[in-house]
């Protein structure tokens, strides 16, 4: 965001600039800080942190501050992305009567009740920058596994928020199954592909996909 990186090393947020110089250490716990998220305005940061005994999502201001806690939920939930309009954290979670197969949530900056996104189960996605779709994993990929094939690898979906309709985009022949891969932890990026991690070619690697036209590396 504007020249800035954020990441996680050692279980705390760090910031530098995009040419490596001037790291900041941003946060300082003995529990773990991850995933970190820059706002769309790049003024906060969204994150992941244990420091309430499970990991819940907080946010902070992007210069450093004190973290405000949005979740209290004794299950795990973990920072995707935020909204495009900033007011909101999407989110995964263990919570909600399915705990195997929760779908994503989304709750405000402001700490209201999170809400659950009607799409059956989801565990790790990003809306696209107008909002309109939301690509996402319907099954968690089971970090730091390697090589799995089978029928419960992570595939890309893609939500049509407005139609609240969905569509595969990664293996898509059902006979193939022994061979599929994981496609995990999708992203949209600013021309509109969606990006994610793939071992179709033997090992992780990014590739992209644009509905209706299939994976490219």
């Amino acid at each position: 965001s504007a020249g800035r990186v954020i990441f996680s090393f050692r279980g705390n947020i760090w910031q530098v600039n995009e040419d490596g110089s001037n790291p900041r250490q941003l946060t300082r716990m003995d529990a773990r800080d991850i995933k970190p998220r820059f706002s769309p305005d790049g003024q906060s940061i969204a994150f992941t942190s244990s420091r309430g005994g499970n990991p819940d999502v907080y946010i902070m201001p992007a210069v450093s501050g004190e973290p405000k806690r949005l979740t209290w939920h004794s299950g795990n939930d973990e920072v995707q992305y935020w909204t495009p309009d900033g007011k909101r954290i999407l989110f995964s979670s263990a919570r909600g009567p399915m705990a195997w197969d929760s779908p994503l949530y989304t709750v405000g900056i402001d700490g209201d009740l999170p809400i659950a996104i009607e799409m059956g189960s989801g565990a790790a996605g990003m809306f696209s920058q107008d909002g309109s779709m939301l690509a996402f994993n319907r099954t968690r990929y089971p970090d730091p596994k390697r090589h799995y094939k089978g029928s419960n690898n992570a595939d890309v979906w893609v939500m049509n928020v407005r139609q609240n309709t969905f569509t595969q985009l990664t293996d898509l022949k059902l006979e193939e199954y022994k061979e599929a891969v994981h496609d995990a932890n999708p992203m949209f990026g600013a021309d509109g592909w969606i990006y994610y991690m793939s071992e179709r070619d033997g090992t992780f690697n990014i590739w992209k996909v644009n509905p209706g036209v299939g994976p490219r590396g």
